[in-house]
């Protein structure tokens, strides 16, 4: 390469870029957190309206659901995943997951019945808004377990090791 010449050629985002100064990192991490904070309140009213729209589809399916339905309940179930993990609700998240991880589980493996989104979606409302000890969490989780083991559904999210997270060994 040699022989070849460099040419830098002047823009304003080059030189906006070499300007010091912006925010530092802990500052940027402490305004997300006073803005998620502000919005909490908003996002706990959002939650009990989320399960809610997952409810009316599983009861609009009935006894079983199609694969239409359990992709409309994948759609419908993102901003409640979303907010789960924003209020920090780590036994909400888990439901939550553990539902994303049964609805996919049913679409492989061509389960109809909708009485284990029931199960699922009754742990959600239990979950959310109660003050649970561990031991109550750690029951109901392996509770949502023993459903996915009996249909013979394996987690597909990052979060096998909820358990052990929410309640310390």
């Amino acid at each position: 390469m040699s022989g070849c010449k460099i040419i830098r050629v002047k823009n304003l985002l080059g030189e906006l870029l070499s300007i010091p100064g912006g925010v530092g990192r802990e500052e940027a991490v402490a305004e997300a957190t006073r803005l998620i904070e502000e919005l909490r309140e908003d996002f706990e009213k959002a939650i009990p309206v989320e399960i809610t729209t997952l409810e009316d589809i599983v009861a609009l399916a009935g006894p079983t659901v199609s694969e239409v339905h359990l992709s409309m309940i994948l759609d419908a179930v993102d901003p409640l995943l979303t907010l789960s993990g924003t209020v920090g609700s780590a036994i909400l998240d888990a439901v939550v997951k553990r539902f994303c991880d049964l609805c996919a589980g049913m679409l492989d493996k061509g389960i109809t019945s909708s009485a284990p989104l029931q199960v699922h979606l009754r742990a959600m409302r239990l979950v959310w808004k109660t003050d649970l000890d561990d031991v109550a969490a750690a029951e109901i989780l392996a509770e949502l377990t023993r459903i996915h083991t009996h249909y013979g559904i394996k987690p597909r999210s990052a979060d096998e090791t909820t358990i052990c997270d929410i309640v310390p060994a």
